[in-house]
């Protein structure tokens, strides 16, 4: 009897171990589980390591952690860059849109070398055409005339080329075009400035008297801020016999031998009409005034008819068959032979008509 409710205490007390002992693992297990993110028992690290947290958490813990780092550091870069920066006053802005100069020319030259007028032209579509192939790259044909435009002119004008190009691109072909620099002074585009997506010559930065500065250019947006100065020109497109700068000539070389105290009024006066017809007209009926003047003053003068004269059938001895010149015709005639002796004792050739001696479009220089 005392065996039996022995061999019963021990069988009971066997299940509760057992029981109690399967409890306290489901137990542990749970707890691990929570700990571990829902992983396996199978897939703890083995040994006495410590469980490692899930991917996604880990992952998670260290993005957020740069990601804040990264916009603190921000925040302080950008207050530090706006609120530090050595240029608050927009200079910055001025160094980007204005001449890289205030004064884009040299003081004048004193008397008696001086010119009594500033010329600026422009470069590409007025003095040289340039074309780009893939065969030859780039080629540039000068303009009919340039030669002699250039030349003749600067007895009267202090030449400036003024460009919107760079200067490392523009100066190979200004020394090409300008081997003997009657052009006194050239400019590119640091001395323009940048409005609007478009190259603003700005001759307020000549250092020049502005009532005696004539500016030509293809683009008339170029001379958009003293358009009262600015002759718009067509632009050449490479035409073989073209004639746009030499018919400027007899305007340019009146406006030189007249002397005009201010250029500007006299180039308001034409509007929008075309200058060198406008000028044609205008000098032609000059010289219809001053034909009709002559007439009047020869019908009020007395008869000098003697017998020589009637002897040999002619009219009134030493009668002038027309009017003299005009003061600009003779001023004209003077100095284009003066002009036409000098190129031929420098050059040691005579001088050719314009435009005959130029390149043709077609070829590249």
């Amino acid at each position: 009897m005392l065996r039996n409710t022995l061999a019963t205490l021990g069988k009971s007390a066997t299940r509760r171990s057992y029981s109690d002992k399967a409890a306290a693992q489901s137990l542990a297990e749970e707890a691990l589980k929570q700990k571990t993110g829902g992983q396996f028992k199978a897939t703890l690290p083995k040994g006495d390591k410590k469980p490692a947290k899930a991917a996604g958490a880990k992952d998670s813990y260290w993005k957020s952690i740069a990601i804040g780092t990264g916009a603190t550091t921000g925040a302080l870069m950008g207050g530090l860059f706006y609120y530090g920066r050595p240029f608050a006053d927009g200079r910055e802005d001025k160094e980007m849109h204005q001449p890289m100069w205030d004064q884009l020319l040299p003081d004048p030259l004193p008397e008696p070398y001086r010119r009594p007028y500033t010329l600026v032209i422009n470069l590409d579509e007025t003095l040289v055409y340039s074309t780009w192939s893939r065969e030859h790259g780039w080629r540039h044909a000068k303009r009919p005339g340039v030669d002699y435009f250039l030349s003749y002119l600067s007895q009267f004008y202090e030449i400036v080329i003024f460009t919107s190009q760079p200067a490392m691109n523009a100066m190979p072909i200004l020394d090409k075009l300008d081997p003997y620099q009657y052009a006194m002074y050239r400019l590119y585009r640091d001395g323009t400035r940048y409005v609007d997506g478009q190259y603003i010559k700005d001759i307020s930065h000549l250092n020049r008297d502005l009532s005696k500065v004539i500016i030509m250019d293809s683009n008339p947006h170029a001379f958009s801020l003293q358009p009262e100065n600015g002759v718009a020109l067509k632009p050449w497109k490479g035409e073989a016999n073209d004639q746009g700068l030499l018919e400027y000539i007899p305007f340019l070389e009146a406006v030189a031998l007249t002397n005009p105290t201010d250029i500007r009024p006299v180039l308001q006066s034409f509007g929008d009409s075309h200058i060198p017809e406008e000028w044609a007209k205008r000098e032609a009926d000059m010289n219809e005034q001053h034909r009709q003047q002559w007439l009047a003053e020869q019908q009020g003068k007395p008869s000098n008819r003697n017998l020589g004269s009637l002897l040999r059938g002619g009219g009134a001895a030493g009668a002038p068959e027309g009017p003299p010149p005009t003061y600009l015709e003779q001023m004209r005639a003077h100095v284009r032979e003066t002009f036409a002796q000098e190129h031929e004792a420098m050059k040691g050739q005579p001088l050719m008509p314009p435009g005959q001696e130029q390149q043709q479009p077609g070829q590249g220089q």
